[in-house]
């Protein structure tokens, strides 16, 4: 009996992997495989803000490009691009949509349409080095990107 058991438990963790890494080759194989500076999956994204509503619950990957970011969830189908010449700020937060969020996030101000600036929260693994590559890919000395702290009161 024990022996069925651990054989579905194995059965179940290769399946899983193998799931994830197809996902992986899939969007990753979007992109030429030198605009990729680097890639994450255990992504949260909470949404836009200037969606309505309360935050989302989507779970993907985000890709860091050469001239932007790029977020695919995994079940919903969600996508979202934010090129390099429209991402103004990045913020560390703790909310997002005025709710807090589960841990510190990433939130990225951008010109979306027109002159309005939007917000998109995500959880990343590793917000660190995310922030210091997109510093170094993106800026320039004519644009330089402001970090900055962001905390609910």
């Amino acid at each position: 009996m024990y022996y069925i058991l651990t054989g579905a438990f194995i059965f179940a963790i290769v399946f899983f992997r193998w799931f994830l890494q197809r996902d992986m080759k899939k969007v990753r194989g979007m992109f030429k495989e030198e605009d990729i500076v680097m890639a994450s999956y255990g992504v949260h994204f909470y949404g836009l803000a200037s969606e309505p509503g309360r935050l989302l619950d989507s779970g993907g990957q985000m890709i860091l490009l050469k001239n932007g970011l790029y977020y695919k969830g995994r079940f919903d189908k969600r996508e979202l691009f934010i090129s390099a010449k429209d991402l103004v700020s990045i913020a560390v937060t703790d909310f997002h949509k005025n709710e807090p969020t589960l841990m510190k996030c990433l939130a990225f101000y951008f010109n979306s349409s027109g002159d309005k600036i939007d917000r998109a929260a995500f959880e990343l693994p590793h917000p660190k080095q995310w922030v210091d590559a997109i510093k170094h890919y993106f800026e320039n000395e004519n644009k330089k990107i402001p970090i900055k702290e962001e905390y609910i009161a």
